[in-house]
């Protein structure tokens, strides 16, 4: 049998040991922790609870009981209170007496014919507190709380006398004690909560005892004092009760003033708690120290002797062989372990491989994986070193170039289509330069190609190039199965040779160096992009002030996302039907403090280029929809709400979740939501979107084609959409009055739609004469300046009241 070295598994099994009884002690110190958090959280839901139906015993049981109380004094068979003689009060008497189990404080009738019967069961000034509360004449009994700290927390209740002919036949004034010491401990014993009822600040019935003593008469905490009293907010969470931790709630109790005259308390003492928590922590700590220390002091010799050294070793004639000192393995020591001889081996045969492998990386280094063609690296080898003055090698002319949207369609199709669509990218540029030996194509980044020629700068020719590259990326692209509508921004820069004559020293500050030249060139192509995209843009100087200021824009946007400073504003439809406004579109409106109003499309495009764009959406959304709920509630209407869809919101997975979620928060009715979606975002996505817009249709959630006539204009797709409107773009409609073929086209859409059953709605109507046009084809709805511009939620009334 062949004889078999010692291996590292065994001892690295015993290092493994250790680390995972290190493991097990964090471990129970944050199971502990996590334990002790879910029973805080128990305890703080039963508190919250626990205010409630201390509430409910304290306040409520006692309204019923006054009721119950009055209804038995007013009630026809016993006659009571329907005479106002001797024999009907002493019945008064005996009921009160006989029924005064409540701490009762008083009962006071007073009569029509201004005679008084009292019985007062405690303190006069109680009556006396009651009756500083004038009510007026009502037909309802009528409850209210009051007190202060020397008579204490009463709840009162005015109740109505009426004849056998239900005329009003005087009033009858009760009050009892809220301060039930009873109650409390009911509490206490029924919830294992304390509980107490404070008279403004000073406890005047508890459960609370601190040194065997009971602790009414103290006052509440000055930390919840400030927030409950003067306030007047409720508190759920910890606080200290006379120097003890507590879970504890908090409602203030107002009189008929507005005024906090007490409070109701329910709390947990977590002193017990906290003291056993603490006790385990200190324990497991100090296991958990010892184990470590013991496990170091072991652990760390073996490992040096044994792993660290023999590794030390071979990363150090590892480093010798990447400086080409390859004679070191010549004095390789003999391995310990079969593992350290295996890495020795293995060694040797990597050296044999590094000479052929360095040469490769050096190629790899320089070429893009993708494309095949030259990286960013290799443009940089190849310009940065040259001469300003080397007008012949210089850097003369760089097209910046960005494939519009590849995000999108990698989102779409896959990163693997997206990756082919950049390879197809590379072979178009270099075939369109292959005639042209001067220029050489470059792989940048990720969507982003530099095309940069030496020798000579040619203004003409920079044009006719530019405009080449954008018409060859009007022909389709096929990758696999997709066909692919691809295009490109490019941004020119370039640099005049330098004679020597243009200056009478020669600064080289008329020619800009490899950096520069890529940088203005991406300013023109962020220009371009800011434009619209598919577009050519050579650099001038004015750019740099519009790149700042989009930047700037970026950052304000997100500020004003995160305080609220945006404001939606609302453009009525008008149903042609009903004559009357029947819903609203949903506008957001930026009015920047120090800029000024913000146009709408710029601040829109830079939140769709910032990736804010969905944060944006969903807030509008959530707040127009919020509204318009709240607004239909007030006024007994029933609006609906227009909210423009963006396609990052659109494509998103959770988009459909988020519509429905906003739906059940705000209780907007489904059919009073359309969303409006554009004809470029939903022909770009059409699977996609199409199976969205389905689920949101079952949901009874309109859909409208917004600015339909502005991108594809398809009158075949409208059949087959899961959409419910058309809006006509106001392109259309701009010379209808002028023009009888744009009224013929503007005729034959609202016809179509309409045989398809979608409606019409027909935007940026401004004269009378497109009215009354549309009013006779006839489309459904209006949208536009002849009726409203969009206005603030503070002015929709205003415009509303028009057509009602």
């Amino acid at each position: 049998m062949m004889f078999k070295k010692n291996t590292l598994h065994s001892r690295i099994n015993l290092f493994i040991l250790g680390i995972i009884l290190l493991i097990v002690t964090i471990g129970c110190f944050v199971a502990i922790n996590i334990f002790f958090s879910i029973y805080e959280n128990e305890m703080t839901r039963m508190v919250a609870t626990g205010i409630t139906e201390f509430e409910d015993i304290i306040i409520e049981e006692n309204k019923d009981w006054l009721l119950s109380f009055s209804e038995g004094l007013t009630d026809p068979e016993n006659h009571l209170l329907v005479k106002n003689d001797p024999v009907s009060i002493q019945a008064l008497h005996q009921y009160i007496g006989h029924a005064n189990n409540k701490a009762l404080d008083f009962v006071k009738v007073s009569y029509q014919d201004g005679s008084n019967y009292e019985e007062i069961l405690t303190d006069p000034n109680i009556l006396t507190l009651a009756s500083q509360n004038a009510v007026s004449s009502t037909t309802k009994p009528y409850f209210w709380i009051d007190g202060d700290t020397q008579l204490g927390l009463h709840l009162f209740c005015r109740y109505p006398l009426t004849g056998s002919d239900q005329s009003p036949a005087g009033t009858l004034l009760m009050g009892i004690n809220l301060a039930d010491q009873k109650k409390v401990d009911y509490m206490k014993n029924t919830a294992a909560l304390e509980a107490t009822v404070f008279a403004e600040n000073t406890r005047i019935a508890t459960t609370i005892v601190k040194n065997n003593e009971n602790q009414i008469g103290t006052t509440l905490d000055p930390s919840i004092a400030d927030m409950v009293l003067d306030q007047k907010l409720a508190y759920t969470g910890k606080a200290e009760i006379l120097g003890d931790p507590y879970l504890v709630a908090y409602t203030p109790v107002l009189n008929p003033r507005d005024e906090v005259v007490g409070v109701l308390f329910v709390g947990k003492s977590i002193v017990s708690i906290y003291t056993i928590r603490n006790q385990i922590i200190l324990y497991i700590a100090i296991l958990g120290f010892l184990l470590l220390l013991f496990f170091y002091v072991v652990s760390n010799h073996w490992l040096r002797i044994n792993i660290t050294n023999p590794i030390r070793w071979v990363a150090d004639t590892m480093k010798m062989i990447s400086h080409g000192q390859y004679t070191v393995l010549e004095n390789m020591p003999k391995a310990k372990y079969e593992e350290i001889e295996m890495l020795q081996t293995t060694m040797y045969d990597m050296v044999n491989e590094l000479v052929t492998g360095k040469k490769n990386l050096e190629t790899a280094a320089y070429i893009d994986s993708i494309t095949g063609l030259p990286n960013r690296v290799s443009l940089y080898k190849k310009y940065q070193n040259v001469p300003l003055t080397d007008n012949r090698n210089t850097l003369k002319q760089v097209y910046y170039i960005d494939v519009d949207n590849l995000k999108y369609i990698n989102n779409l199709f896959g990163h693997n289509v997206g990756d082919n669509l950049l390879l197809q990218v590379g072979k178009i540029l270099k075939g369109l330069f292959s005639h042209y030996p001067n220029y050489e194509v470059y792989r940048i980044s990720g969507d982003e190609f530099a095309i940069c020629k030496s020798g000579s700068y040619d203004p003409d020719e920079i044009q006719y190039l530019a405009k080449s590259i954008i018409k060859e990326f009007e022909k389709a692209i096929t990758i696999g199965e997709q066909i692919i509508s691809a295009s490109v921004s490019i941004g020119v820069s370039g640099n005049e040779n330098c004679d020597g004559k243009k200056c009478n020293i020669c600064t080289k500050e008329c020619q800009d160096n490899l950096e520069q030249l890529l940088k203005k060139a991406e300013l023109a192509m962020n220009q371009v992009k800011m434009n619209g995209k598919n577009n050519f843009m050579v650099f001038n100087p004015s750019m740099n002030e519009i790149i700042q200021r989009k930047a700037s824009l970026q950052q304000d946007l997100k500020q004003a996302l995160k305080n609220k400073q945006l404001e939606i504003y609302y453009q009525p439809k008008f149903d042609l039907a009903s004559n009357r406004y029947d819903g609203f579109e949903a506008l957001v409106r930026w009015n920047h403090d120090e800029r000024g109003f913000i146009p709408p499309l710029e601040f829109i495009r830079i939140a769709e280029e910032s990736n804010l764009i969905i944060e944006l959406g969903d807030w509008i959304l959530e707040e127009s929809c919020r509204f318009i709920s709240n607004y239909n509630l007030s006024h007994q209407s029933s609006y609906s709400i227009a909210v423009n869809i963006s396609t990052f919101q659109l494509l998103n997975d959770d988009f459909e979740e988020k519509v429905t979620n906003v739906l059940e928060e705000t209780g907007l009715d489904p059919c009073l939501l359309e969303l409006e979606i554009t004809e470029t975002m939903l022909m770009n996505s059409m699977s996609i979107a199409y199976e969205k817009l389905k689920f949101l249709r079952e949901k009874n959630i309109s859909i409208a084609l917004d600015d339909f006539g502005t991108g594809y204009s398809s009158l075949t797709y409208l059949k087959s959409l899961p959409i419910t409107t058309v809006k006509l773009d106001k392109s259309f409609i701009d010379d209808i009055a002028t023009d009888k073929l744009s009224l013929k086209i503007v005729e034959n859409v609202i016809q179509i739609a309409k045989n398809i059953g979608l409606k019409i709605v027909v935007e940026g109507v401004e004269t009378i004469d497109q009215l009354e046009i549309l009013k006779d084809l006839p489309c459904n709805k209006i949208q536009g300046y002849y009726f409203s511009k969009p206005v603030s939620k503070l002015n929709l009334t205003e415009v509303l009241s028009e057509y009602p």
